[in-house]
Parts: structure tokens; C-alpha cells; sequence
């Protein structure tokens, strides 16, 4: 509904405000900033009018403009305040010295709005002070008023509640081929949406994590089969050995490959996790941090669906659906089924399974952690060495009780096996030593070198939970400790920085008083020469008297 807003009539007189659009852009959305001058021309007594842009500063004479640009009024800012903008309300951006038409795709925090423009196609975040309601002005001579139009963008706001939204504004991730043929999917935003031959078409700009500024990627235009949603988050405790994954890689997007190392100990209680990947298209072999991968999952139907590695996939299909429903909501699933209506009824079969099966993972526990307890108490060797009496009496052994199976010496002679045991004894008991004998400059990996000692052990039936806790509360203090040398040294630059402008300062004073002294000297030779040439004028004035009397 439109609302009709009184306007002045429009005055170009001299000192007058006024907007310009240009009749032969090809965005006359765009109404530029300027100012009217009165200025002599050459050859002429007569003031001309000209018109001042204020985003160049060159002034036009108003006569030779007005056949090309469309003239008018400032915009009354009293309406500014009237209207609430929200999602999709179509607005004017003040944007390099110039009105911008628009409409808000997103709002952040109630004061800050990304507004998306058709032409060129862009989407830009602004404050709530440099925006203000469309307006169009119609001038009809005796009378001239301000249109206030529709308030919101009806068809983004009909496609912003379809799926897939791919509507502007919506973050999404962009397919892209590499020169080896590999696939990549790189997070994008959506720009502009459109029809061509009856399908939806998009132009796109993509957003990289990090690295190069998206401002200066170009924009590409894409059919839909190039897109896809941002992946929901999954959070992934530990990543197993030939798990398919997706790996956010210098800037160049999601990579697929496949785990084959991981690696972690005592760095895990930092969240620095490394996994050794194999690049699928590559066949190179990378290490990452666990933060920076993420299953691999493929868009397909409206659905995502998860590739199993080679070690699960006998239950693939299970797990992909049941993966599907625990992400996607009904509505989503409703419209890729074909209207079975039996979506109550098969979740009710997924959650019972899921129950059993981790009802099973519970009695396979229980059971292997009584066969460990069966192990502690039989020994694959009999303690004949009298080694074994000092070891007990040991205050270490009696601070942190031991009870090793020893199981992974099965597979060693027997005759070597108490050997070994006893060498694992002392071993964990000088391991303890040295934790106690750390320094705070220690170098990390010895932190590192420990703990993967006491990781080894612990397969042996080693408890080794208390010192791994210590350790991992040393290198956590060394951490920070590494942080504060680093805070450190960068105060004792600032203040020797300080001290050398200090010093630097101190030695111009120093050149400073130092001329000041030789320009005394020079003032006072100055006023001594002043003080001859005085004397010297009233000489001459007294011989000029009494030349000028004497008798003739």
C-alpha cells in the first residue's frame, strides 16, 4: 500500500542540496549527493549555476546536466525514524557519498543490517544511521510529494521460506574443480537470485575462512547442482582409521580425505588432536589439527548423507538414515519421501535398534574390562626374582599402587617375560622421577616424549592416569608461562623503544641548548655591533649640527 509523504518543491538555488541520478546508468537506483554553486564563467560578468558532486568535488554547469540526470530534493529525515526495518523492508543505503536501493537480507544485533543490491550484485552490512525507507519523489510543478511504496521484498521473503534457501544473503558452499580434477567446496554467499530457461540461476562470491579479503574475489554465476547448504555441525569426539573426511585446507576449501594416523596423547587436552590425512585426488599425505576436519558428508535429494569408511560399511544405509533424521527436520524428509507417512514408525525402529546396539557396546565393555581384571591377578610369568621385594617396598610403588597384567608379553619367550616386567617397573618408576624433575624452561617435547612413555605403558595395565594429569597440568602452565615470556618480551621492546625516543629526545635538547648558547654569543656580538653603529649615527648627527651652524 502506498503512502503518500508532502515534499517542498525543488529549489536550485544557489547553497541548495539536492540529489542527481544519471538517466543513462545502469543503475538509476542511485542517487548521488551534490550541491549547487554560483560561479563567474570565463568571459562573463553573470554568475552560472553549477552543480557540485560531493563524492568528486567538480562542479558542472546545471545547464549542461539537465537533459542527462534526474534532479531532486533532499529526503525528508523525519521518516527515517518511522519505519522498522526488518528482514526483506527495501531501503535506501548511504554508501559512497550516495543513496544505494536496496533491501535487508539479514539484521545482526537490532543496529546492524546487511542490505543486498541488485545492480551490481553485492551485499554489504550497514549501520542503522546510514539507512533509511525507499522513497520515490514525484514532481507535478504546483505540487510534489514523496511515494512510500511497499515496505518488504514479497518474492525474497516467499523464497526465504523454501527449501533449498539459496536466496541472497544465504551463506552456502560452492563447488569448484581444481586443475587435478579434484572437487572442492568452498563456503560462498549468495548475491543475487534469478530465472533463465526456467531455472534458477546465481550469482555467487565466494567467502574463504581465511587468507585473501572475499572483496576482491570475483563474482561467478551458477546453475543450482553447484551449490549446497552449509553442512549442519557434527561433533566428533575421536576420528577413526579410514574415516572419510573433509578438511578446510589453506584457504582453497573442503578437501576430501581419508584418515590413515592419528595422533594425540598429551596434546589432546589442548584440542590439538593431529590426524594424518590421505588427499583422495592427490594421494598426498597432510597432517591437521582435528579442529580443522569434519565428516564428509554429500548432498543428495535435499538430504545429507554420510560415506562410511571401509572398516563400517556393512551398515551403511542404517546409519546414513538414522544420521539424516537425527539432522534434518520432518518437514525436510516429508518432501523427499514421497508421502509415505511412515516416518513415526520407522524412527521408533531406529531408536529401539540404537538402544540395543548400545546396550550391546555396554556387555562388551563389561566383559573386556573383567577380562582385564582376570589378567591382573595371572601373571604370564611366576616372580621368582627377589627384585620384586625391593620394588614392593619402593615409595613410589607404595604413593602410586601398581597392578600391570603384562598381557602384551604373550607375544615374547617366556623366559624373557619377568625380565621385561621388572625393566617396566623401574622404567615407570624413573619416569615418575623425571615428571617430579621438570623445569619450567623445559622444551615441550620432552613433555611430549614422557607422556607417549606412559601411553605405552598403560597397554601394559599401568595406571597412569595420575601422572598423565600432571603432565598435561605442567604443559598447560608452560603453555601459558611460553605466552607470558612472549607478553614479555614485547613490553621490554616497548620500553626500550620508549627509552631510545626517550635518549633521541634528550640528545636534541642537548643540540637544542647547545645552539642556544652560540646564538647568545652571536645575539650578543649583534647588539655590540647595534651599540658602534648608534654611536657612530650620533657622531654624524652632532657633525651634522655643527657643520649645518657654523658661521659662513
Amino acid at each position: 500500500m502506498e503512502r503518500q509523504i508532502p515534499s517542498e518543491s525543488l529549489s536550485l538555488s544557489e547553497g541548495c542540496e539536492i540529489e542527481i541520478s544519471y538517466k543513462n546508468n545502469s543503475n538509476e537506483s542511485v542517487w548521488y549527493k551534490a550541491i549547487i554553486e554560483a560561479k563567474p564563467p570565463k568571459n562573463s560578468t553573470f554568475k552560472e549555476l553549477c552543480v557540485r558532486l560531493l563524492k568528486e568535488d567538480v562542479s558542472t554547469p546545471l545547464n549542461e546536466l539537465r537533459d542527462k540526470v534526474l534532479i531532486r530534493p533532499i529526503p525528508p529525515k523525519n521518516v527515517q525514524d518511522c519505519i522498522d526495518i526488518e528482514i526483506g523492508t527495501f531501503v535506501d543505503a548511504d554508501y559512497k557519498d550516495a543513496w544505494w536501493a536496496g533491501f535487508v537480507v539479514k539484521v545482526i544485533d537490532d543496529d546492524k543490517f546487511w542490505v543486498c543490491f541488485d545492480s551490481p550484485p553485492d551485499i554489504i552490512q550497514f549501520d542503522r544511521n546510514h539507512l533509511t525507507p525507499h522513497l520515490q519523489w514525484v514532481d507535478e510543478k504546483i505540487f510534489s510529494w514523496w511515494i512510500r511504496g511497499s515496505t518488504r521484498n514479497s518474492e525474497f521473503l516467499k523464497r526465504l521460506s523454501e527449501e533449498p534457501r539459496f536466496s541472497p544473503g544465504t551463506m552456502v558452499e560452492l563447488c569448484s574443480k581444481r586443475d587435478e580434477g579434484e572437487v572442492v567446496w568452498v563456503p560462498a554467499m549468495v548475491f543475487k537470485e534469478f530465472k533463465e530457461n526456467d531455472e534458477y540461476r546465481y550469482i555467487v562470491k565466494d567467502r574463504p575462512l581465511i587468507g585473501r579479503s572475499y572483496r576482491t574475489r570475483p563474482n561467478k554465476t551458477v546453475d543450482l547442482r553447484s551449490l549446497r547448504p552449509i553442512p549442519p555441525p557434527i561433533r566428533v569426539k575421536e576420528y577413526q582409521l579410514e574415516d572419510y573426511i573433509e578438511v578446510y585446507h589453506d584457504g582453497i576449501g573442503w578437501r576430501q580425505g581419508r584418515v590413515v594416523e592419528t595422533r594425540g596423547g598429551v596434546m589432546e587436552s589442548l584440542s590439538q588432536r593431529w590426524c594424518t590425512l590421505l588427499i583422495e585426488a592427490t594421494k598426498k599425505q597432510l597432517t591437521f589439527k582435528k579442529s580443522d576436519l569434519r565428516p564428509l558428508r554429500v548432498w543428495e535429494d535435499g538430504l545429507w548423507k554420510t560415506r562410511e569408511s571401509s572398516l563400517t560399511q556393512g551398515s551403511g544405509d542404517k546409519t546414513e538414515a538414522e544420521t539424516q533424521r537425527k539432522t534434518f527436520p520432518k518437514k525436510t524428509l516429508s518432501r523427499n519421501q514421497n508421502g509415505s507417512g511412515n516416518d513415526s514408525t520407522q524412527e521408533n525402529e531406529n531408536s529401539n535398534r540404537k538402544r540395543k546396539r548400545e546396550e550391546n557396546l555396554c556387555s562388551v565393555s563389561s566383559v573386556e574390562e573383567n577380562k582385564v581384571k582376570d589378567t591382573t591377578t595371572v601373571l604370564l610369568f611366576e616372580k621368582k626374582l627377589p627384585i620384586w621385594k625391593i620394588l614392593d617396598s619402593m615409595e613410589v610403588f607404595k604413593a602410586v599402587p601398581q597392578s600391570p597384567h603384562f598381557s602384551p608379553l604373550a607375544e615374547i619367550r617366556e623366559d624373557s617375560r619377568e625380565m621385561l616386567a621388572v625393566g617396566m617397573m623401574l622404567t615407570f618408576s624413573c619416569l615418575l622421577e623425571q615428571v617430579k624433575a621438570l623445569q619450567h624452561d623445559e622444551n615441550i617435547s620432552s613433555f611430549i616424549s614422557l607422556s607417549n612413555s606412559f601411553t605405552e605403558l598403560e597397554t601394559h595395565g599401568f595406571n597412569v592416569q595420575v601422572a598423565q594429569l600432571r603432565i598435561n597440568k605442567l604443559l598447560t602452565l608452560r603453555g601459558m608461562q611460553s605466552k607470558k615470556l612472549d607478553e614479555l618480551n614485547g613490553a621490554k621492546k616497548v620500553t626500550a623503544d620508549k627509552e631510545s625516543v626517550k635518549a633521541e629526545n634528550e640528545r636534541k635538547i642537548l643540540e637544542l641548548q647547545r645552539l642556544n648558547e652560540e646564538m647568545d654569543k652571536e645575539i650578543a656580538q649583534s647588539m655590540s655591533c647595534e651599540a658602534k653603529i648608534v654611536q657612530q649615527l650620533d657622531d654624524m648627527k652632532l657633525e651634522f649640527h655643527a657643520t649645518a651652524s657654523a658661521p659662513w
